[in-house]
């Protein structure tokens, strides 16, 4: 997780956002400076056991400061082959013809970001299309990309009002048609991939930004489904 560094005023602003709905009793509040010390500790990784204390009793502390990540299995579903327009015969789509048993499927791989109260600050998906078919009758050695990846992006779900995305920072992939699949069912260790990334800030207010992280993934292709080679929040 990386810091974004605000102006005094700013992190002055955000930290009486995040001390609202704390304890009531002032004299036990801790001061402006340890709330902010208490967040920047934690967001990088490093927090105290004093600075965990701070921030779990405060709800607002507690649903707001990042905590771990987690990686979901990848989400898999049969999916319709995209449709050629009309009047176009190029020569990947003449080669597609004299494929067999074509498998067409619609991937979604989540990652979550969950607080220190166990909610979910966002979950990020990175989603694609993609079908691959035999050379040759029955004979699945011969299993290449029939149709690259198609529908590719990435969305949030289960976003929380601190969440601010920002524009893509990775965004690269290498499925070629006619790329050799061959008895790869899985993914694993595929030279076939789609890496994708996004920046995304954690705010109270749309400046006042106490945290700015990157969740991204790279997947790793095969005949039934991908492979998850890396995923992280940070």
């Amino acid at each position: 997780m990386r810091l974004r560094t605000v102006s005094a005023g700013l992190a002055v602003a955000a930290v009486a956002v995040m001390a609202a709905g704390g304890p009531v009793n002032a004299a036990d509040d801790p001061s402006e400076d340890e709330v902010r010390t208490a967040v920047q500790r934690a967001v990088s990784g490093e927090a105290t056991a004093a600075d965990l204390e701070i921030i779990k009793n405060d709800p607002e502390l507690a649903r707001t400061v990042p905590m771990s990540v987690k990686a979901g299995d990848p989400v898999v579903t049969k999916a319709d082959p995209p449709r050629r327009p009309a009047g176009r015969d190029s020569s990947a789509s003449r080669a597609a013809l004299l494929l067999y048993d074509q498998v067409c499927v619609n991937v979604d791989v989540p990652l979550t970001l969950t607080s220190w109260a166990g909610t979910t600050i966002y979950t990020w998906h990175h989603a694609f299309s993609y079908c691959t078919a035999n050379r040759t009758p029955g004979r699945e050695a011969s299993r290449v990309i029939s149709v690259g990846l198609y529908n590719r992006g990435d969305y949030l779900t289960d976003k929380s009002s601190v969440v601010y995305p920002q524009g893509l920072v990775t965004d690269v992939f290498n499925a070629p048609v006619n790329g050799v699949i061959g008895t790869d069912t899985t993914g694993v260790g595929s030279r076939f991939f789609s890496h994708m990334a996004r920046s995304v800030n954690l705010c109270f207010a749309q400046f006042a930004c106490y945290a700015s992280n990157l969740p991204q993934s790279k997947l790793t292709i095969g005949r039934d489904g991908v492979a998850v080679a890396f995923a992280s929040a940070l």
